[in-house]
Formats: structure tokens, C-alpha cells, sequence
């Protein structure tokens, strides 16, 4: 967990740093570019750590209901579903996290992308 800590430092300061930095510029442009790849790489890594931390308690709560399937007398899904309540809202959150995470990707890529294509139409119209 110290990785991931030290990656949102990075991701929080990467972002200030290319947020501060004028997109008109075409020196500060390809700043920005390198300042939000190196996020794009920290996020990647915080994105698939939270995925894994997801899909690891999804497997273990389809573990616990399966055994508390099988010990239950009468009402077994019930009393099944009942023992992992709070199990899957520990899931909820972590499936929270991982979209937050996924979509933060994206739309830092999305943004990254948008930024380059303005550097390439600059550069081809001649602009300082």
C-alpha cells in the first residue's frame, strides 16, 4: 500500500504542475504533455491495484456465501445472503473506486490525446 501512496502523491503532483501550465505555449504544451504521460502511468497503477483489491473481495465473498450456502438449514440463499451483507457493501465501495480510477484514466488519456492533436494543428499552422 506504500506504492499506491507514493503514486497519488505523484498524481497530485504531476497534476498541479501540468494544470499550472499554459496549453498557448508551445515549450509549456510539450511540458504538459510529458507532465500528464507520467501521470497517465500513476494513475494506471493506482487504477489496476484498486481493480485487483475488487475483484479479490468479490472472490472471497462468492467464497464466503458458498459456504454459508452450504452450512445453512431451511432458507439456505437467504441465510447465505445474510452472512455476506456486509461483504457486498465492502464491494460496493471497492467497485466504486475502481471506476472512479478507470474513468480518471481515461479522461486523463482522453485529455492527453487532445492536447497532442492541438500541439500537431499549432505546429502545422505555424503558431508561436
Amino acid at each position: 500500500m506504500a506504492d499506491i501512496d507514493h503514486y497519488l502523491e505523484q498524481i497530485v503532483k504531476l497534476r498541479q504542475e501540468a494544470d499550472s501550465l499554459s496549453d498557448d505555449n508551445p515549450g509549456a504544451l510539450m511540458q504538459k504533455i510529458n507532465l500528464l504521460s507520467t501521470c497517465v502511468m500513476y494513475i494506471g497503477r493506482v487504477s489496476s491495484q484498486v481493480d485487483g483489491d475488487y475483484k479479490r473481495h468479490y472472490a472471497d465473498r462468492k467464497l464466503q456465501y458458498a459456504l454459508a450456502y452450504r452450512e445453512a438449514k431451511g432458507g439456505k440463499a437467504a441465510a447465505a445472503e445474510i452472512a455476506v451483507a456486509k461483504m457486498r457493501q465492502k464491494e460496493a465501495d471497492l467497485y466504486q473506486d475502481m471506476m472512479r480510477w478507470r474513468n480518471a484514466l481515461t479522461s486523463t488519456t482522453e485529455e492527453l490525446h487532445a492536447l497532442k492533436l492541438k500541439m500537431r494543428i499549432d505546429y502545422q499552422l505555424g503558431v508561436n
